[in-house]
């Protein structure tokens, strides 16, 4: 099992700005040694090391599960329309089974939906999935109208909308997909996906702050021996404060739901669009200090989602790059 991330930010695209490429090249230019200048292939090397050469990326929700000749799509948010490029480059768009989950219907995770390339071929077959019963209706408002000139109703591909029980798996195309109630506004979903002894858990767009006490089981249950936990942690436990009743958390409780679980990774994912690279990995050093002290016999890894970043799990050990 693949997973690749292609969109880590939450509620907005944020691209990067003039003044946040600006910031990185000064950095750069002030920590360069005359020896890093001296060939391209020490430029090269020296931006593979340092931390400013590279960002988390400003596109919305989007994760990659593949197995086989399959594709699950966690959410489309504006990051997967790289992905249908990708799909496109590697030559899959055409043959891989598509299957795209929805853990809710907000626009920044359904709005890269309509420049997804393998919903223009003709007769292409994919599912969509959500805890919703109207999942069709949703995602067709914002191509219909005068929302987008491409109309729903006349899409070339086949679209089979299809609703997941709360109180069971379903298996899709050989895995086992499961799905967790979360807490925000008009309603969303978490998601498991097991498969091959493999599993991968997606649990955003959640407040899990706001009562940690009363929902600490419900996710390290969900969450127990996946390999993979990709978390909404979209905001500093101060700022949290600043925004009770938006509907996301903070990493700090997501540590302390899964201090004594037994899962491989967890992801900080669905980052503040205001907030920078700095702040984010400000915040991802703060969660592994937080860690150390509330956690300090935890086997799993903790780190910060970004685009493009991917986890091979297979085998008896999982790598990430």
């Amino acid at each position: 099992m693949q997973v690749r991330l292609w969109g880590v930010r939450g509620s907005i695209a944020s691209p990067m700005t003039s003044a946040g490429l600006r910031e990185k090249a000064r950095a750069l230019l002030l920590e360069a040694r005359p020896e890093d200048l001296a060939s391209p292939a020490a430029v090269d090397a020296y931006l593979d090391r340092s931390e400013h050469a590279w960002t988390y990326g400003g596109n919305t929700s989007c994760v990659e599960v593949t197995f086989g000749d399959n594709i699950f799509v966690l959410d489309a948010g504006t990051g997967i329309r790289a992905l249908g490029g990708a799909l496109k480059a590697e030559g899959r768009a055409a043959t891989a089974k598509i299957h795209m989950f929805f853990s809710h219907f907000h626009w920044d995770h359904i709005c890269g939906f309509p420049f997804f390339l393998p919903i223009y071929q003709p007769g292409r077959e994919i599912g969509v999935w959500s805890g919703r019963s109207d999942s069709e209706r949703l995602l067709s408002l914002q191509m219909n109208d005068a929302h987008f000139p491409v109309k729903w109703h006349n899409l070339p591909s086949k679209i089979t909308c299809r609703q997941l029980p709360e109180d069971a798996a379903t298996e899709v195309e050989g895995a086992q997909v499961r799905i967790l109630p979360l807490i925000h506004p008009d309603k969303a979903y978490g998601y498991r996906i097991d498969h091959g002894g493999k599993s991968v858990v997606y649990l955003t767009d959640t407040e899990v702050s706001k009562h940690p006490d009363k929902v600490a089981e419900h996710y390290s249950r969900f969450a127990e021996g996946a390999d993979l936990v990709i978390v909404d942690a979209m905001y500093g436990f101060l700022d949290y404060h600043d925004h009770i009743n938006f509907g996301h958390s903070t990493i700090f409780n997501f540590i302390d739901f899964f201090r004594e679980s037994k899962i491989g990774e967890l992801v900080i994912f669905h980052h503040d669009p205001l907030a920078s690279d700095a702040q984010v990995t400000r915040l991802a050093a703060d969660a592994k200090r937080y860690k150390e002290l509330i956690a300090p016999n935890a086997t799993w890894k903790l780190s910060a989602a970004r685009e493009l970043q991917s986890w091979e799990l297979g085998g008896s050990s999982t790598s990430s790059t």
